[in-house]
């Protein structure tokens, strides 16, 4: 009778491996359907060439998308980079641009945009930093977004 009575330990360990194998499954889930983890995780309502090209972007290593202006280029991007960040930890996504401010609006999406609609993303944050000398969001899970200025200095970067 009493080979078959776990100790706590035990059953602390399995109640463990449950949720961790429960995290697991949700997580290969978004990462296969970054467009829902827009909608349940971030509160994020996105139109249908939205979803598909956020979608694209997360299966291609390689991805254009030229667009007219207005069509919320920088938002977009803005989410991907959030989502990556969040679905895959450790990520560092390097934004580049000729002038530093272009690459600061996408943080600066990030930071009065995203962040307000979803206390979930508030609570992934670890630090915004946004001025003149360094941008870069970090996350409690080692993921990062950097800015830097596309020039012959940021090579190493």
């Amino acid at each position: 009778m009493s080979a078959n009575v776990k100790t706590d330990k035990q059953l602390e360990q399995e109640k463990s491996d449950q949720i961790m194998q429960g995290v697991a499954r949700w997580a290969s889930f978004y990462r296969a359907n970054p467009h829902r983890f827009c909608a349940d995780y971030l509160n994020l309502t996105l139109k249908l060439f939205q979803k598909i090209l956020l979608f694209l972007m997360n299966i291609n290593t390689n991805f254009m998308y030229i667009a007219a202006r207005g069509q919320g280029k920088s938002f977009l991007i803005a989410i991907f980079c959030v989502v990556r960040c969040i679905l895959y930890p450790g990520t560092r996504i390097c934004l580049a641009s000729k002038a530093r401010k272009q690459a600061t609006e996408i943080l600066e999406k990030v930071k009065t945009i995203l962040m307000p609609s979803s206390e979930n993303l508030c609570i992934e944050i670890k630090d915004v930093v946004i001025n003149q000398a360094t941008s870069h969001i970090e996350f409690h899970n080692g993921s990062k977004i950097v800015v830097i200025t596309a020039n012959d200095n940021a090579r190493s970067k």
